[in-house]
């Protein structure tokens, strides 16, 4: 087993948020530090953390960058805390006219937000933004949940000459909690303003199985992390010949994702 740098790109980690992905979100990266990996983890800042509670605190010397996104420009605050009692640190990507909202990715009423695709890509950028201000070289960057999907699509074009990011191998994970329409309309245009365009992205919202095809375009690997991915996804998947791990327990599983990190690594 060699030593790796990996980046953890995640929707939610628990206990910030406990929804959705959260627990695989912290298991991961927790069994990957435990195994002697040198790991970053990111998440979005959601307004329904308790920052107080979570001791999270401002990174000044992390934070003095503006982001455009569709043509608008907002401020990137990074924040970091401490999971106790094995004191990994995440990376929380903060801005108030994205996660200042008391909800993660829907409203009270479990509507979708319009600006998710902003607010993930604002996300993503951050992200990549950090990790080179880090002065910090990943070998593999995972993404964990459908919000952090649009981060291969960003690897390999508005970063694919960036020296920190373009020689990492990227793995998506796909879980079961991604909705029927995970981003709207809006969705293109967000992309076509970063000169990002694709023959699935024609103006109309993407449903589930087609935003995964998009995904896939850019990926080296796929983790199934649950029973029910559809014939077309699974068959999506291997028309591209890419590499493919299902698991269903996170926590038996560190040691075979270990492995398949590997494998993707040991490829040219």
């Amino acid at each position: 087993m060699n030593k790796k740098k990996i980046l953890y790109i995640a929707q939610e980690i628990s206990p910030y948020v406990e929804e959705n992905v959260s627990d695989q979100s912290k298991i991961l990266p927790l069994g990957m530090l435990a195994r002697g990996h040198d790991i970053r983890t990111f998440m979005p800042n959601y307004g329904t953390i308790n920052e107080r509670r979570n001791q999270l605190h401002e990174v000044i010397r992390l934070s003095d960058v503006n982001l455009t996104v569709n043509d608008k420009v907002h401020q990137l605050v990074v924040k970091v805390a401490s999971l106790l009692p094995q004191r990994m640190q995440v990376y929380f990507i903060d801005n108030d006219d994205f996660f200042s909202r008391k909800g993660t990715v829907t409203d009270k009423e479990g509507t979708l937000y319009a600006d998710n695709c902003e607010r993930s890509v604002f996300f993503i950028r951050g992200v990549f933004e950090t990790v080179k201000k880090l002065r910090w070289v990943p070998d593999i960057i995972h993404c964990q949940g459908w919000f952090s999907g649009l981060a291969p699509l960003y690897l390999s074009t508005l970063y694919k000459d960036d020296p920190a990011l373009s020689g990492a191998k990227v793995v998506f994970s796909i879980y079961d909690m991604t909705p029927q329409t995970p981003f709207g309309e809006e969705l293109t245009q967000v992309l076509e303003y970063d000169d990002i365009r694709h023959e699935l992205l024609d103006g109309t919202s993407l449903r589930r199985d087609d935003l995964y095809k998009l995904i896939f375009s850019y990926v080296d690997g796929l983790l199934f992390a649950t029973s029910d991915v559809s014939d077309e996804t699974r068959e999506a998947a291997s028309k591209l010949s890419l590499p493919v791990m299902d698991y269903d327990n996170m926590e038996e599983s560190i040691e075979a994702v270990d492995a398949f990190y590997d494998r993707l690594l040991s490829k040219k």
